[in-house]
């Protein structure tokens, strides 16, 4: 970061332009998981011996942690000169690399250019455009290019106020949870909720969760929302003192790495008084995987009492196999796999629930959306589903309503007929 604020000084007085380039490699872990963390290291020595080998005499080239690295270009003639570096670097850098045991390593980079003009940009503001615009370049494919422009940085802006509201949303308690029913398939009963949360953000309206969840994810919010909601959604469930019913609630892989997830359900169990057989937290296999963390956290809340249900099963890297493996103790089904209209997708669904089932592992089915998925699903004796078939997400007052009623919450067909809550 001195290197930038020194170069950004002397831009200030020369009026010259300067590049910043943040570089994040792809297939880093990949080489690491295969071929041991010795390669890895080889791998980050070999790439960086080639970004200096690329540029010119008097240009850092710095690596920040991990795999990722900046490049700072001083005296750029043209802001063109530094993205045709950029795609040098991809090509350069995308050569296969030779390790010690006649073994070779191949890796990719995602780079993202910031430009600075007469110092008129703080260091910290032109690491953050540059790692802006590399995240875009990830996103959109890998191995490219992204410039920091005028739409990114209005991108980045609002992201920024969505950021600031949110904070304000956790502090002043102004967001809600949604329940959706997860149903017994057997009986057609209620069995429990998953907790969803929703964001009524003033002057804007009900904004999507896939607006706000990535822009917590990215900061340190994450943490802090994940706690709302258990506690929440375990001070809702023992109100409503359904003591046969869970609460599931999502919790991201950034909270589950932090050993604060174990005090955190532990504060909302003790303040809301709810068994802890009553929750269950919904973590995504790359959690799993990409962490060495999170398995040891994981079983620290299963010791607790509380579950951990696999989400979106068949979407990330697990074989079958290693589910023995998994700190884990419910599999839910990805909706893509609920597709039953042909032998081979349908072949493929019951494998899986045949798998969970080898390793008295229960399964819940998501996104079920028609009769004939819950008919197949009872067919491969799938234990529980939830999709708007069964009930759509509920306020509070809606599942307080439902519960009021006799019979409410139970179909001869399996379907709950729950009404739709907005969002």
């Amino acid at each position: 970061m001195a290197g930038i604020e020194a170069a950004l000084g002397r831009a200030q007085r020369t009026g010259d332009l300067l590049g910043l380039l943040f570089l994040d490699l792809d297939g880093f872990k990949a080489v690491n998981d295969s071929l041991g963390h010795r390669a890895g290291d080889e791998v980050l020595r070999a790439v960086a011996d080639r970004l200096r080998r690329a540029v010119r005499v008097g240009d850092l080239v710095a690596r920040l942690g991990g795999d990722e690295f900046v490049v700072l270009l001083e005296s750029l003639p043209r802001e063109a000169d530094a993205v045709q570096l950029a795609h040098r670097l991809v090509r350069t850098v995308g050569e296969p690399v030779q390790l010690s045991g006649a073994v070779q390593a191949a890796v990719g980079v995602s780079i993202g250019v910031a430009i600075g003009q007469d110092g008129s940009t703080d260091p910290d503001r032109l690491l953050h455009e540059a790692d802006t615009a590399a995240y875009r370049a990830k996103r959109a494919g890998r191995g490219r290019v992204e410039v920091f422009d005028d739409a990114l940085r209005t991108e980045l802006d609002l992201r920024a106020d969505l950021e600031r509201d949110l904070r304000h949303a956790i502090d002043a308690d102004e967001l809600v949870l949604h329940y959706q029913p997860v149903v017994d398939l057997s009986s057609g009963a209620v069995q429990g909720y998953e907790a969803l949360v929703r964001w009524q953000r003033p002057g804007h309206g009900l904004v999507p969760p896939l607006e706000f969840i990535p822009v917590a994810e990215e900061s340190s919010l994450i943490c802090e929302l994940d706690a709302w909601v258990l506690h929440r959604a375990t001070a809702q469930m023992a109100a409503w003192g359904h003591h046969d019913r869970t609460v599931s609630v999502n919790v991201s892989g950034r909270h589950v790495s932090d050993p604060r997830i174990v005090d955190d359900v532990r504060s909302a169990l003790a303040r809301s008084g709810l068994s802890p057989a009553q929750l269950a937290l919904e973590i995504t296999e790359t959690v799993v995987i990409e962490d060495l963390r999170a398995p040891h956290h994981l079983r620290q809340l299963r010791e607790l009492g509380v579950a951990v249900t696999l989400d979106d099963f068949g979407t990330g890297y697990h074989s079958l196999a290693s589910l023995r493996d998994l700190p884990v103790d419910t599999l839910k089904i990805d909706r893509s796999f609920l597709d039953t209209g042909t032998r081979s997708s349908r072949a493929l669904l019951e494998l899986m629930i045949t798998a969970a089932h080898a390793f008295d592992l229960p399964v819940v089915a998501e996104g079920v959306e028609t009769p004939d998925q819950v008919a197949a699903l009872r067919a491969m004796r799938c234990e529980s589903a939830q999709g708007f078939h069964l009930g759509r997400p509920l306020t509070v007052s809606q599942v307080e309503a439902l519960a009021a009623g006799p019979g409410q919450e139970r179909s001869s067909r399996g379907s709950a007929p729950a009404p739709a809550a907005a969002g």
